[in-house]
């Protein structure tokens, strides 16, 4: 019974929505079962089916954090009742700062590991260029030798790592730092030869041992080039001087071994093309003798057809053999001919590129090493090729007259001009040594055949103006008297410079 105080009675449809909710949480209830840790209850039978639905640890899971407690010296059932509490406090101890440097090592440790996963990168290029690393001009010997300290130290390290074209860059930056460093040139040979550019290296070896003839990783890697270059006459000889004077040097004793082995098998095989063809000339020098065919009578013939071939098929026999023979010869002639004119291209090729290197030195103010790579460009040059020999001695001429050898300033031109009669730079070249050595007349002959070629060529006109004004003042001075004058050369305008090779000038004048 409900009391009519100050309450209101309940209606009809609060009591149906309780009877409901009554009524749902009693499916609910006969649909699930919670199953209680510890228990273990079979299910009814003939019962339905129903979802277990696990609450709270499993007994592993409670095993394995007791045996973490107990190792850790505390009380399973206090860390229990007070886990929650334990939680936040932690949260409260946390610091966000550590964490976050943690995350960010971690972070970087794995950039790095991918990195150093991937394929090295050479920046070689990059180092390389004297605007992006250096400002050579502005710094002092001291800093010079210090930056270039740093360089090889990163080209050894990039030695270490495999990366030799990155190391390569590196001593090259160091050599332009300090051009003297015979260790960081033989550095440089070793990168070579590591990637196969044996010339190179040999150039290399070169220089240094000019700077320190003492140096025998220098020889010893030069014996190497040159030993992979099939030079191996010229390894032999650096691997006995380096054995003279390091005789406990065990690489230079297995290479030259190998040297002599190689040397050996080499002239073995010149010896035997040798001999083959020289038997091959003494054949077809040979004298030949005539035979003479008799025709036979029938009975002979059939003779002979009944024993053996008869005379027209030995005569047929007889030609395809010669054809035979006459055929091998041709293609062995081919294949020799094909041999050598592979060889006439690689050589030509490395005549090129000492000739551009030649060329980058003189831009450079390098005369020594200008006139080193155009000597070695005629060394390297074919015999008999003048289209490039005439350009070479006139460019080695332009450097003996920089450096006042005009005496072989004059030779070179003159080997020019025997090589290539039409090329203006060489008379104009061999006018100016031949001006510098007092011999006016005959300048002034080259001076007007180089004009006759090139008759834009300001500077030649010049030169030819001063030949003339020389002779003048000493005809005045021996009391001579004037010739006829001679017709004025005026200057061209927008004329080209005969004393120019590879965008730069030289001016030649009286020494």
């Amino acid at each position: 019974d409900h009391k009519r105080g100050g309450s209101e009675e309940p209606s009809l449809s609060d009591f149906l929505a309780d009877i409901n909710d009554k009524d749902a949480q009693l499916r609910l209830a006969g649909q699930v079962e919670r199953v209680v840790p510890g228990s273990k209850m079979p299910p009814v039978r003939n019962a339905r089916p129903v979802r277990n639905i696990q609450t709270g640890k499993s007994r592993v899971e409670e095993a394995k954090e007791a045996a973490k407690l107990a190792k850790e010296g505390k009380d399973p059932s206090k860390h229990q009742k007070y886990y929650s509490y334990e939680y936040f406090k932690e949260w409260d101890t946390f610091d966000v700062d550590k964490e976050i440097e943690r995350i960010e090592k971690e972070e970087k440790a794995k950039d790095e590991f991918k990195t150093f996963s991937k394929k090295a990168v050479d920046y070689g290029d990059e180092v390389h260029d004297p605007n992006k690393t250096y400002s050579i001009e502005m710094m002092s010997a001291l800093e010079k030798r210090h930056a270039a300290k740093r360089e090889k130290e990163k080209g050894n390290e990039c030695m270490k790592a495999g990366e030799i074209n990155a190391a390569v860059a590196y001593y090259t930056k160091a050599l332009e730092l300090v051009p003297g460093d015979h260790l960081v040139l033989g550095n440089r040979a070793q990168a070579y030869i590591g990637i196969r550019c044996y010339y190179q290296s040999e150039v290399d070896c070169d220089k240094a041992l000019a700077i320190d003839p003492a140096y025998f990783k220098a020889r010893y890697r030069r014996a190497v080039a040159k030993k992979e270059q099939h030079k191996y006459g010229e390894s032999l000889e650096d691997l006995t001087e380096l054995l003279r004077t390091n005789p406990e040097h065990t690489l230079g004793v297995k290479l030259l071994q190998e040297v002599e082995y190689k040397k050996k098998e080499k002239d073995d095989k010149e010896a035997k093309k040798a001999k083959e063809e020289s038997d091959r000339t003494q054949y077809e020098n040979a004298p030949r003798r005539k035979i003479m065919i008799q025709e036979t009578d029938d009975d002979d013939e059939e003779e002979d057809e009944e024993g053996g071939m008869d005379s027209v098929a030995m005569l047929a026999a007889k030609e395809s053999l010669r054809k035979k023979q006459d055929n091998e010869s041709d293609a062995k002639e081919s294949s020799r001919l094909k041999a050598e004119k592979e060889g006439e291209l690689l050589r030509l090729g490395a005549a090129r590129a000492e000739k551009a290197k030649g060329n980058d030195a003189f831009k450079a103010n390098d005369l020594p090493g200008a006139l080193l790579h155009y000597t070695r460009a005629m060394a390297a040059l074919p015999d008999g090729d003048k289209e490039e020999a005439h350009l070479i001695l006139s460019n080695r001429a332009m450097v003996h007259l920089k450096a006042k050898s005009f005496l072989l300033a004059e030779s070179d031109s003159s080997a020019a001009i025997a090589a290539n009669g039409k090329w203006g730079k060489a008379y104009h070249r061999r006018g100016v040594a031949r001006y510098n050595l007092g011999r006016l007349e005959e300048a002034l002959v080259d001076l007007e055949s180089a004009l006759k070629m090139e008759p834009g060529s300001n500077a030649t006109i010049d030169e030819i103006r001063n030949v003339r004004q020389l002779q003048t003042a000493k005809r005045r001075a021996n009391g001579e008297a004037e010739p006829s004058p001679a017709k004025p050369v005026k200057p061209v305008k927008g004329g080209t410079d005969a004393g120019k090779m590879g965008g730069f000038k030289f001016g030649a004048g009286k020494a």
